[in-house]
């Protein structure tokens, strides 16, 4: 039987009753058990009260799917069993779920209530993982902080998650793939998740990545004994092949070794277009291997087409890194222009919302990098329509890219990613 929750401690949120006519699911009774189609193994559920069961139910249904829109049904049951099973995993869902719950109803973004930070301040008191339930609330808090309040303390929570599954990988340091084939799942999920955000931070933040492990478990010259392996591809969590993950930490790394080097005033242009090369190669091709049963056929297109947009964008990135940030450089008004074209594809789908809830990254390196009106519009818009059906930070990424826009006709250079700095683009 799964440990009893605490609830006695939980604060006033919890037993507030809402009233929202566009709901279409109803309340889990107390003592709601976990659905055999998940979980066949506990027959005994958690005694939990009416409140807290609809914002699990919550959580589960409209929150989730946004989070992870790439990952299989086996992450329904992972998170399940988590946020059941970890005190701060489950308040960490409570209050990621009461967030959304209140942004998309028309509350403020940037409000917390008095009664939330009581739970916060729990939380973070398991801001060093023992368990992998700690380790999924600090994952749940990022967004909870990045939506809340626009920067917060994401930053801490994720290096608490990266600290995590680093330790995962320094008890494996032989062969990381073998262990993430043969780890739990519940391990897997969090560990791929923690090497996702780490990538999109050291974008912003200027910084190398912290897995350097990343290298040895894509590096294309070396990764013919895991191909095909769903337990070590990151398509089934974020809907990015391995390489185009690698390609992203790599041109992150490169970043900051330009950097580095221009302030000492030793740079070499000739290494940089090498080293830069060596990752435009890795991006040139495409290694999918995402061979999905009958039933998921139309997730894996999902994920194809947006790993395609990864491929673009990460391209323009990467000759933003290599050329400076102008964008009448060729190379990235080219996939500029992919990128625009790979999303248009994604419009065609039925199910297209599913492939722009993890866009806010294309679009903003893509926007920050075009002078061309039209795109600038689109990448707006698109950012819009998100940040209307979630709540994310897709309004505050938009001041920013306007922030860049103004800047450079004003006649100044800027260096987007230091415009961007501190934001966390998921």
């Amino acid at each position: 039987m799964l440990s009893r929750p605490h609830t006695s401690g939980l604060s006033p949120i919890y037993n507030v009753q809402w009233s929202d006519d566009e709901d279409d699911y109803t309340v889990i009774p107390a003592g709601y058990r976990l659905p055999t189609s998940i979980n066949p193994i506990h027959q005994n559920w958690l005694d939990l009260n009416e409140c807290q069961n609809t914002l699990l139910e919550f959580y589960m249904k409209r929150v989730l799917p946004i989070q992870f829109s790439h990952a299989d049904g086996s992450v329904d049951a992972v998170v399940w069993n988590l946020i059941h099973s970890s005190d701060a995993a489950r308040e960490a869902a409570y209050l990621l779920a009461d967030l959304h719950r209140r942004s998309t109803q028309g509350g403020s973004i940037g409000y917390s209530a008095p009664e939330d930070r009581d739970v916060y301040r729990r939380i973070q008191r398991a801001i060093e993982p023992v368990t992998e339930g700690d380790a999924f609330a600090s994952l749940c808090m990022i967004p909870y902080c990045l939506f809340s309040s626009g920067q917060g303390q994401w930053q801490a929570f994720l290096n608490s998650a990266c600290r995590f599954s680093l330790a995962f990988f320094e008890r494996n340091p032989l062969s990381p793939a073998s262990a993430l084939i043969s780890c739990t799942d519940s391990m897997r999920f969090i560990v791929k998740t923690s090497m996702w955000y780490d990538v999109l931070a050291s974008v912003t933040l200027i910084r190398r990545p912290m897995f350097e492990v990343l290298r040895m478990l894509y590096d294309p010259s070396g990764t013919a004994l895991i191909d095909g392996r769903p337990e070590v591809s990151m398509m089934g969590v974020m809907g990015c092949e391995n390489h185009i993950v690698l390609a992203l930490a790599e041109t992150a790394d490169l970043a900051c070794w330009k950097e580095e080097l221009k302030r000492t005033g030793s740079l070499s242009v000739p290494e940089l277009v090498r080293r830069g090369q060596r990752i435009e190669t890795m991006l040139m091709t495409t290694n999918d291997n995402d061979h999905p049963h009958l039933a998921d056929i139309e997730k894996s297109r999902l994920r194809r087409l947006t790993s395609a947009v990864f491929r673009a964008s990460a391209l323009v990135y990467l000759h933003s890194v290599m050329s400076g940030d102008h964008p009448q450089c060729p190379e990235i008004m080219d996939n500029v222009i992919e990128t625009v074209e790979c999303l248009r594809r994604a419009e065609d789908v039925s199910t297209a919302r599913h492939v722009v809830h993890n866009m806010v990254f294309n679009a903003c390196v893509c926007g920050c990098l075009t002078d061309d009106p039209q795109f600038r519009n689109y990448f707006l818009q698109l950012l819009q329509e998100q940040q209307m059906e979630t709540a994310g930070n897709c309004a505050l990424v938009c001041d920013l890219m306007r922030r860049v826009w103004t800047s450079r006709e004003g006649g100044t250079p800027v260096d987007w990613r230091v415009v961007m700095r501190d934001v966390l683009l998921v």
